[in-house]
């Protein structure tokens, strides 16, 4: 085994071989990189059958769940440079990055592991005694995007242990490789059948969806396949976690002027372009007060131009490319219509020339709210910044979008940052920050940016069907 050549899919504890493979391309020279062994609908059968035997079992032995959490955390610290170099290559992230991403991933697992399922209390007296109860709900599918594929799969299998549950694991195929090779890490560590991990196409996703053994989907991605999942998923009422697109925006409150504004800009900046913008919950939109734009846009500008895009595994690089041929193409099609409808680049525009998928942070100035780089989710390094002159004008702007992902406040003054935020339609509302997730702390989306929960006792509650004892004494 080699970090780029996984072995096969992880089915009922074994690496099987298949003939299939998903040919895999590094964004950063746009060329294969390696094949990554494909499962087919009958090694679904063979990993659904292994799941749904292992479930009674695993659902009744939290203690052996709680150990082999530990274990997927000390599996993904000890193994975490070829993780971080697997994901860099077929993502584009720098690498420091992509070494973040697993460390993350590991205290997703670790937290999981840390204690038993509460249990919620809801009369003990002489009358009578009423709890709340997390059962499992059986085969848990968790179907995982291409921009964070470790760290998403890792809250996603620890959620599902932590809960009793067994799960299969689907990476889209623009990005299996660093999941399939986790598979193969875990082979020794997990009990057989708990996991299965099952590289493939979309119709390998819609096999996992339809299959009636399969209670539970947990989904990350796009809105339009969160709500093919939703349909797929209403003939047997399959309990869903979805986790779909934002257009997070981000208002910096007129209170920020003189010195506050570099330092702000450069947090801001940071929100907007950390992993090339590839992130969900990224600021996608900018709003800033009327009297403080052109300085406040000109110290993003700055920032922007002193980006080192290039080679992921250059120390010196801040910025990979767009991690794949169709994404990059959408977010120079995104700027050059913005462009056309009127817009000014301050910042960035064409693509770094030679090969790869290479794009400069873009700052676009100039737009009407219906713009399609405004109105739309770019997921990518190129952000529309637009002024106000109402703070009420700029959180009417904000919510003026059928997305809910998340959204920022930017004040020198946190008690009215706070006061701004409750009024903005987004299921996380950062003050001061952007971005920030962490196990501990629910995270999802308003509106059509998802539906449910992941982290903190919520998330378990997604993965649990909440079982009601009442005790007459």
């Amino acid at each position: 085994m080699t970090a780029l050549s996984p072995s096969g899919p992880l089915v009922d504890g074994k690496l099987v071989e298949t003939p299939h493979t998903i040919t895999v391309v590094n964004p950063a020279t746009g060329e294969a990189c390696a094949e990554c062994p494909a499962a087919t609908p009958e090694l679904l059968e063979r990993a659904v059958d292994a799941a749904v035997r292992a479930a009674p079992a695993w659902a009744k032995e939290p203690g052996a769940r709680r150990w082999t959490l530990e274990t997927v955390a000390t599996v993904l610290d000890e193994n975490r440079e070829a993780l971080a170099r697997t994901l860099s290559t077929e993502t584009g992230i720098p690498v420091r990055d992509a070494a973040m991403e697993a460390a993350g991933a590991a205290a997703f697992a670790r937290h999981r592991a840390a204690g038993p399922l509460p249990v919620d209390s809801v009369h003990d007296d002489e009358r009578q005694r009423v709890q709340v109860r997390r059962a499992p709900i059986g085969v848990v599918g968790a179907i995982i995007p291409w921009n964070a594929p470790l760290l998403i799969s890792a809250e996603k299998i620890s959620t599902a242990f932590a809960t009793g549950n067994t799960v299969i694991v689907k990476p889209s195929p623009l990005a299996p490789l660093t999941t399939a090779l986790l598979g193969e890490l875990l082979a020794q560590s997990v009990p057989s059948g708990v996991l299965g991990v099952l590289p493939g196409g979309d119709e390998l996703g819609a096999a996992l969806v339809a299959h009636p053994a399969v209670g539970m989907i947990s989904f990350t991605g796009s809105i339009d396949a969160g709500r093919a999942i939703m349909a797929a998923a209403a003939p047997r009422l399959k309990r869903l976690s979805l986790e779909l697109g934002g257009n997070d925006a981000a208002i910096v409150l007129p209170d920020v002027s003189g010195g506050a504004v570099a330092k702000t800009a450069a947090k801001v900046y940071a929100g907007a372009f950390y992993r090339s913008g590839q992130v969900c919950a990224a600021i996608k939109r900018l709003y800033l007060p009327r009297p403080v734009f052109g300085e406040f846009t000109e110290a993003l500008a700055a920032l922007a131009g002193q980006a080192v895009v290039g080679d992921p595994f250059d120390p010196s690089v801040t910025m990979g490319p767009v991690s794949n041929r169709a994404q990059s193409d959408r977010v120079r099609g995104l700027v050059e219509d913005a462009v056309a409808a009127g817009g000014t680049v301050l910042a960035g525009g064409p693509e770094v020339s030679g090969p790869g998928y290479f794009h400069r942070p873009t700052l676009v100035t100039g737009l009407a709210a219906d713009t399609a780089l405004v109105a739309q989710e770019q997921f990518g390094p190129a952000l529309p910044v637009l002024p106000y002159d109402e703070v009420d004008e700029a959180v009417a702007a904000a919510n003026d979008t059928d997305y809910g992902l998340g959204a920022s406040v930017w004040t020198t003054d946190p008690e009215r940052g706070a006061e701004v935020a409750a009024s903005l339609d987004a299921g996380s509302v950062w003050v001061n920050r952007h971005g920030v997730v962490s196990p501990e702390i629910p995270f999802g989306g308003m509106k059509q940016s998802g539906y449910g929960r992941a982290n903190g006792a919520a998330g378990l509650d997604q993965y649990s069907e909440l079982k009601t004892v009442s005790v007459r004494r």
